[in-house]
């Protein structure tokens, strides 16, 4: 029995809401999930459910940590540019970079571990994926507000642990790649429930599993290694889930993905997109490839007629989808307020473009970035189709409405705000999301006012148009998908 069994109390754990998210799960993938399945017929299952955009990794989990958009968090991507430097939010090293970059906080907005240690509480995260996204969903572990602990088996950074003493306390049972599949997801499933539970007594934890980000990543969506992968992680959920309600039987479950996923038909190499902005601008701007989306960055501060000059050459590329940047008069370039997501340029950011986009002939064309002789990938997301923003959305327990499927629309920033209704506590005011009281015994709903749908085109040409489309409910904007079409 691993050292850091904690002896029974002999009381019941105090959890209240475990957050699970299964990175890289498509909606459409739960019906292959036979326990997850049986999850959402006996609670609340979300059909229109969002990512934040961009459809990326990091982004999502900096959301779920904040309940703000990535343009409050500053997290626009798994890759970024940041005052000269290069940073992947999926390294701590980075992190730590970027925290110091400004003024020694991560995120700029407070975030929800902390907002529960202001009231007494405490988050605790475990992740399988990249220990930078399990960082990124509560980084005030660092400063002692609740834990965080990547349980990564493998790799030069297998395991990490904040605050320090947790980090100690774990020091001699890091995770070992062992037989079998997915063997990182038992170990974290036995920390949880012999070490996390009953010594860090979290009141809200948060589970990141990251195997079938991987695989669809290199084996693409719909593969048998893809359908293999989610029957091995469902059946790991149920185990989590039946264990953890055994010591603390009222919790309530929330079960999410950060993105969708898609199938690449090409790949782009980074240094040949920036060969296609005109000289000597190409010199000027910093292209940092996020997989189905690009970030643009000014390696210096640009006058508007270039920063336009800049968007008309990725208008003007072949490869560029839907756009979107702030200010100018470029066609059919689209505003990040109508996004949603990237409403200040944090860094410098100055255009999201996505990579997806519908050919003359009316085919989908799906490209991933690349750079440095990166292996193309067979799957991907990060882009504005569908199929990258589509999700799933389940919520399970003793405060949740039973067999009741909705399609009301929910992303990400409502899930922070939603967790703390359920705690009882009040929700701070940089939290954008609403509360999903139409999933809960204790809100009083909604309304039955149907969504709004509404949608923002913007025309380059009469052949070349792109269509942004979004529904209102609830006092919120959500951002759908975005496609360009090229006739």
């Amino acid at each position: 029995m691993p050292s850091w069994t904690h002896p029974s109390n002999g009381g019941l754990a105090m959890l209240s809401t475990l957050l699970v998210v299964i990175d890289g799960l498509r909606a459409t993938d739960v019906p292959k999930m036979p326990f997850l399945a049986e999850l959402a017929r006996g609670g609340v299952s979300y059909g229109q459910a969002r990512s934040v955009a961009p459809s990326l990794t990091r982004p999502a989990a900096a959301s779920l940590a904040t309940g703000a958009a990535p343009g409050a968090t500053g997290i626009a991507g798994n890759r970024l540019w940041a005052d000269g430097h290069p940073i992947d939010t999926g390294r701590p090293d980075h992190l730590e970079l970027l925290r110091s970059l400004r003024g020694n906080r991560l995120l700029p907005v407070p975030t929800l571990g902390e907002h529960l240690a202001d009231h007494g509480r405490k988050l605790v995260a475990v992740g399988t994926g990249s220990n930078g996204c399990t960082l990124l969903l509560n980084p005030g572990a660092v400063d002692g507000h609740g834990a965080v602990i990547g349980a990564h088996p493998s790799g030069h950074d297998a395991f990490y642990a904040q605050p320090e003493n947790v980090r100690r306390r774990l020091a001699g049972n890091t995770p070992r790649a062992a037989g079998g599949q997915f063997p990182e997801l038992d170990w974290a499933t036995d920390l949880i429930v012999d070490y996390v539970m009953p010594e860090l007594t979290p009141d809200v934890l948060v589970v990141w599993s990251g195997e079938l980000d991987e695989v669809q990543h290199g084996h693409g969506v719909d593969c048998p290694a893809g359908d293999d992968a989610l029957s091995a992680i469902d059946r790991r959920l149920r185990r989590l889930i039946d264990r953890v309600r055994e010591q603390a039987p009222h919790t309530d479950v929330i079960v999410t993905a950060d993105h969708g996923f898609s199938n690449a038909t090409h790949a782009l190499d980074v240094a040949e997109m920036t060969s296609q902005i005109p000289s000597p601008l190409s010199g000027d701007v910093q292209l940092v490839h996020n997989n189905g989306g690009l970030l643009v960055y000014p390696r210096r501060r640009l006058r508007t007629g270039e920063a336009d000059a800049v968007l008309d050459a990725i208008m003007s590329a072949g490869w560029s989808g839907p756009t979107f940047a702030d200010g100018g008069t470029v066609p059919g370039v689209l505003s990040p307020a109508d996004l949603c997501s990237a409403q200040r340029a944090d860094d410098g950011l100055l255009a999201y473009v996505s990579l997806t986009y519908y050919d003359r002939h009316g085919d989908m064309r799906v490209g991933h970035s690349t750079q440095n002789g990166d292996t193309h990938l067979a799957g991907g997301h990060g882009s504005t189709s569908s199929a990258d923003m589509r999700i799933p959305l389940v919520l399970n327990g003793p405060s949740c409405r039973t067999g009741h499927e909705t399609q009301h629309p929910a992303d990400h920033l409502d899930i922070p705000a939603t967790i703390c209704r359920l705690m009882g506590l009040p929700i701070p005011p940089s939290m954008s999301g609403r509360v999903l009281s139409e999933a809960s015994l204790r809100g009083a709903g909604n309304g039955s006012e149907p969504p709004k749908n509404r949608r923002v085109v913007a025309e380059r040409s009469a052949s070349d148009v792109t269509t942004a489309h979004f529904q209102e409910f609830s006092g919120r904007q959500y951002f759908l998908t975005a496609e360009r079409h090229r006739t």
